[in-house]
């Protein structure tokens, strides 16, 4: 499928900068308060959005069973950045993510993928929503880097079927962040996983969709 749409990384740097200049304001309206949203974080943030208008040039799935090791990298960046010297330094961490991202026993990359061959008749709101409530929800996929990581595989489902990308802006950061705290709070045993999960995915399915910014899509 060739490519259609990319992401705006421009606009993208330029939400993500409002976010944290008025970030402590946002923290003081959240039911739980974040880590704030520090120049190292914000940096490999936009490689990560860089990284994923990779993906969509490529028409590169990550989700794909043979190139699953792209999504692994969405955290590896979110997390140490692309600098080989940071990579070098965290190299026992990459690998012990690895195994982790593929053989942990709880809830692995495969769960991920079960799911999404269960709902790929869904639309990509949903498909993209319940990607990242699994995900984030106990256990969390990753040690670290769930939410970071989540938020760029939601704007690669959603801009793959032409919609825009999610990115975190001053307007929607508490309607993004109190269900996501709710959500990494909940375990996916049977009462989370038939009940409470899936109310939160719905609700942030339409999140989703309500903050759609077509702005932020540019054509190929």
């Amino acid at each position: 499928m060739p490519c259609r749409f990319r992401i705006d990384t421009n606009r993208v740097e330029q939400s993500l900068r409002a976010v944290q200049q008025c970030f402590d304001q946002i923290n003081d309206t959240l039911a739980m308060r974040r880590e704030a949203l520090q120049d190292d974080i914000l940096n490999n943030m936009l490689a990560g959005y860089g990284y994923v208008n990779m993906l969509l040039e490529r028409d590169i799935n990550p989700l794909h069973p043979k190139q699953l090791h792209h999504f692994l990298e969405l955290n590896n960046i979110v997390l140490c950045g692309t600098d080989p010297k940071s990579r070098t330094d965290y190299s026992g961490y990459i690998e012990t993510t690895k195994t982790r991202f593929y053989t942990q026993e709880q809830f692995s990359i495969a769960h991920i993928r079960a799911w999404t061959e269960r709902h790929k008749k869904d639309t990509p709101w949903k498909r993209a929503a319940g990607i990242y409530i699994l995900q984030i929800s106990r256990p969390q996929l990753f040690a670290e880097g769930n939410h970071r990581s989540g938020a760029l595989l939601m704007s690669c489902i959603l801009v793959r079927a032409g919609m825009p990308p999610f990115v975190l802006s001053v307007d929607n950061a508490k309607a993004y962040f109190d269900p996501s705290s709710l959500a990494k709070e909940t375990h996916k045993n049977f009462f989370g996983l038939y009940y409470k999960l899936p109310k939160i995915k719905k609700k942030f399915s339409r999140f989703l969709e309500r903050e759609s910014n077509a702005r932020l899509l540019v054509k190929c």
